[in-house]
């Protein structure tokens, strides 16, 4: 069961957003809610005076703030770190047992505009739990179709898939289970075989298997999205070129675009 979630903040709009959704999501009582500012001392050159109040000053008005928010039993604690970013999350996460980091789509190096996202991409790659990535127009509800990304090419690890599992029958949600390809869906033995491991692994939840051909990846998701309703997307960390493609690197060119509105829930074996 979910107990301990940290949400790295940088007093934006959308971290705020990302506070008050993981406030939502996970409104079990005795659950612990760790607000995590890491002052890093490579600020851009002539940003400084952004900030108007010193940071462990704000921090704690936004604990006060979310206090009004929060459920009955739900616990704020504000965490100040200061040194490399990734080396303090990491600390964060071994010290107060996280199981969860909750965190905006735009969680710039602190305020440098250019680097947008470089801390969401640094943090699913070098630091070992689940994130859930808030975008900017996501309204905070709790999903009821959630779709699972894999190509089927590695086995999937209990610890993984219980992670899925926990977070499916908590919401009680429906889970697809997608391949995309622009081949087709034809799959190789070895395939074949982590596709029956991983359908014995979710026999306990509500669950179907889905197929898109024929188009690029960010166009098949958001083809697949549109039609099933999706409300969240879930991506394994190790699966990398899914992740390029689809959280990454889009070619989306339209008004309809996932990155908007759907949050996406990262995984690791």
């Amino acid at each position: 069961m979910m107990k301990h979630i940290l949400i790295p903040v940088d007093f934006s709009e959308q971290s705020w957003q990302a506070a008050l959704c993981a406030l939502n999501l996970y409104k079990n009582a005795g659950v612990r809610f760790y607000l995590f500012f890491s002052e890093e001392h490579d600020y851009c050159k002539g940003d400084s005076d952004v900030i108007t109040q010193a940071p462990l000053v704000r921090l704690s008005s936004w604990v006060k703030k979310l206090e009004l928010k929060k459920a009955s039993g739900q616990v704020l604690i504000p965490l100040k770190w200061e040194g490399e970013f990734i080396a303090d999350v990491r600390s964060a996460v071994s010290e107060n047992q996280i199981d969860l980091i909750v965190m905006s789509t735009r969680y710039p190096n602190i305020f440098c505009e250019e680097l947008s996202d470089s801390h969401v991409r640094h943090i699913i790659a070098r630091v070992k739990c689940p994130v859930l990535i808030v975008p900017r127009d996501f309204s905070c509800f709790i999903p009821q179709q959630v779709v699972l990304l894999t190509d089927y090419n590695f086995k999937h690890r209990t610890e993984a898939t219980n992670h899925i599992k926990e977070f499916v029958n908590r919401t009680r949600a429906h889970l697809n289970v997608l391949q995309l390809s622009k081949k087709g869906n034809a799959l190789t033995t070895a395939q074949q075989a982590n596709k029956s491991i991983l359908k014995g692994a979710l026999d306990s939840i509500q669950h179907s298997f889905h197929f898109v051909i024929q188009k690029t990846m960010d166009e098949a998701l958001q083809f697949f999205i549109d039609v099933q309703q999706v409300d969240m997307v879930i991506l394994f960390a190790k699966n990398i070129n899914l992740s390029e493609n689809i959280l990454f690197s889009p070619s989306l060119h339209t008004e309809m675009d996932y990155h908007k509105n759907i949050p996406f829930l990262i995984v690791h074996e």
